[in-house]
């Protein structure tokens, strides 16, 4: 599973995007507006993000697979400002779930369905109605403000607020996307498994951002180990890969190739926080990279 699935999704959104609203009937999605950034998504995810679309709009570009609805992807996410996503493990009913909030048009709000053989109007759990793609494996519920995209319904089961903690606010300043894993670092085990970087960690908490500096990328990670003793030696074995790494580097492309560049930098260890810093990587670096987790959950 790739992150390229948002902008894929957001370009149905562009030949198949019908209000939710009813004639005559209220708007589910206008709820939204009163809700923080991660309330719309259910808990229980292993990751989530967050991106702010015109910054990460060249990595947008990357991850997608390509334009699928004839050049409307782009014209959607010029009016795409920002987005929230959760990715659910295997078995839980739903694998994504984004939702993006921008200035609609209300021409393309105004687009029906009805004549698509792929969408079909639905009715999710509370009786809200949306479009369903089978055919695509979608589902999308949208007004001028608000997209929601799913693999499964739409719309959260709750609105239990899962945000995260002030420091991941005080982390993620000025990135492009940033995210923090639920799963004890099982995914970035599978991560550094196929970065051939031999470290298995035990987390707490991890946040991870990309910020661009002129034409390249970094990619901050924090990691926050179980005890302080533990950080010290995941602080050690990442030097130890750092040396390694350095001393048998080669210029092989691919996913272990990104090593070098995500442990350019020496590690802080600070207590029972480790915190990384890559070097510089083109957007075709984040991209494979960030791919390549995404097949990690």
């Amino acid at each position: 599973m790739s992150i390229f699935f948002i902008s894929i999704a957001i370009s149905a959104c562009a030949t198949s995007s019908g209000s939710v609203k009813e004639r005559g009937g209220a708007d589910p999605l206008k709820s939204l507006d009163a809700l923080g950034e991660f309330d719309a998504l259910d808990p229980g995810a292993s990751v989530y993000m967050a991106f702010d679309t015109q910054e990460a709009r060249p990595l947008v570009d990357l991850l997608k697979i390509g334009d699928i609805t004839g050049g409307q992807t782009d014209q959607l996410l010029d009016k795409t400002n920002h987005i929230a996503a959760a990715f659910y493990p295997n078995g839980t009913g739903r694998r994504f779930l984004a939702v993006c909030h921008g200035d609609y048009p209300n021409a393309l709000a105004a687009l029906s369905l009805t004549a698509s053989a792929d969408w079909k109007k639905a009715r999710a759990w509370n009786n809200a109605p949306y479009w369903r793609s089978d055919a695509g494996a979608l589902s999308l519920a949208l007004n001028g403000s608000w997209a929601l995209i799913s693999d499964a319904e739409p719309f959260a089961r709750t609105t239990q607020a899962i945000a995260p903690q002030e420091e991941f606010d005080a982390f993620r300043q000025g990135a492009a996307l940033a995210g923090w894993i639920t799963d004890g670092g099982v995914s970035l085990n599978n991560l550094l498994y196929l970065l051939e970087i031999p470290i298995e960690l035990d987390i707490q908490t991890a946040f991870f951002a990309v910020t661009k500096t002129g034409e390249r990328y970094e990619i901050s990670v924090r990691l926050e180990i179980l005890s302080e003793e533990q950080a010290k030696g995941v602080a050690t074995l990442f030097s130890l890969a750092q040396l390694f790494i350095g001393q048998n580097s080669d210029s092989e492309s691919g996913v272990p190739a990104l090593a070098e560049p995500l442990l350019a930098n020496p590690l802080e260890q600070n207590g029972q926080v480790v915190n990384m810093r890559s070097g510089a990587m083109t957007g075709e670096e984040v991209a494979l990279l960030f791919n390549t987790f995404m097949l990690c959950l």
